[in-house]
C-alpha cells in the first residue's frame, strides 16, 4: 500500500491508497468483484456519500422510487380486488401477484443498477428500472436467497438473520461483476464474513433508517450500499 503508484499495474482503491497488482480484488483486474477484500468500509462515509449523491440526483432518484412504489401499489390493489371474485377471482389474483413479484424483482434490480451507475459517475435514469441485462441470474439468485432465508427461518430467527447478513451484497455482484447466482452468493458470504464488524454496523444502520422512514430512505441507502460494496472490493468510486 502506498500514497502514490509504485510501478506498472498499481491501482487506486476507494480509500485513496495505491495497491500492487497482486492485491487486486479477486485476483483479477480492479473491480473484478471477486471475494478478495482490499478496501475498507466507513459507515459514516458511505451514508454521507449516499446522501450527497441523492441530493445531486434528487429528481431522477425520486422518480425511480415513485415508479417502484407506484407499481407495487397497483399490483397489490388489483390483486386484492380480484381476490373478492370467487374461485376465478382468487386464481386471477394469484396470477397478478406472481406477475407483480417478477416485475418487483426487475424494478429492484433496476434500483441497484441506478445506484451502481452513480458510483461510476453516471446519472441514474428511470429507464434503468426496465433493463433486462443479468435479469435471469438475478431472479434465480433471488429465489435461492429466499429459499435459504426460509430454511433459516425454520431453524430459528437467528438463522434467518444470518442468511440476510451473509447475502447482503449478492445483488451487486450479479449486476456489477456479472457473476452467476451461486458465485454471487458465495462472494457476498466471503466479503461479509471477512468484514463482520464493519458490515454488521452498516447493515443495522441501513435497516433502521429504512424502517423509521417507512422505506423513504431507500434512495440514500441503496447508493450507500453500492458505495460499501465498491469500497470493500477496492473499486474506484466516482
Amino acid at each position: 500500500m502506498s500514497d502514490t503508484p509504485q510501478g506498472e499495474g498499481w491501482w487506486q482503491a476507494s480509500d485513496g491508497k495505491w495497491y500492487p497488482p497482486e492485491q487486486t480484488p479477486g485476483g483479477g483486474a480492479p473491480g473484478g468483484g471477486g471475494g478478495g477484500v482490499v478496501g475498507t468500509l466507513d459507515t459514516g462515509a458511505a451514508l454521507s456519500y449516499g446522501w450527497n449523491k441523492f441530493v445531486q440526483y434528487i429528481g431522477q432518484i425520486i422518480i425511480i422510487v415513485l415508479i417502484i412504489f407506484g407499481v407495487q401499489i397497483v399490483f397489490s390493489v388489483v390483486g386484492q380486488i380480484l381476490g373478492r371474485g370467487g374461485l376465478t377471482g382468487i386464481a386471477l389474483s394469484f396470477l397478478v401477484y406472481a406477475v407483480g413479484l417478477f416485475v418487483g424483482l426487475m424494478l429492484q434490480a433496476g434500483l441497484v443498477r441506478a445506484a451502481l451507475a452513480v458510483t461510476r459517475g453516471e446519472s441514474p435514469e428511470p429507464s434503468m428500472l426496465f433493463q433486462t441485462t443479468n435479469l435471469g441470474p438475478y431472479i434465480v439468485a433471488a429465489i435461492l436467497v429466499a429459499l435459504l432465508s426460509f430454511v433459516g427461518l425454520l431453524l430459528c430467527c437467528i438463522g434467518y438473520l444470518v442468511v440476510a447478513f451473509v447475502t447482503f451484497f449478492w445483488q451487486y455482484y450479479i449486476l456489477d461483476a456479472n457473476q452467476q447466482p451461486v458465485e454471487a452468493i458465495k462472494s457476498s458470504f466471503e466479503i461479509t464474513t471477512k468484514n463482520v464488524g464493519a458490515v454488521l454496523v452498516f447493515a443495522i444502520v441501513v435497516i433502521v433508517l429504512n424502517v423509521i422512514t417507512c422505506g423513504l430512505a431507500i434512495g440514500v441507502t441503496v447508493i450507500a450500499t453500492a458505495y460499501a460494496y465498491k469500497s470493500l472490493t477496492g473499486q474506484a468510486i466516482a
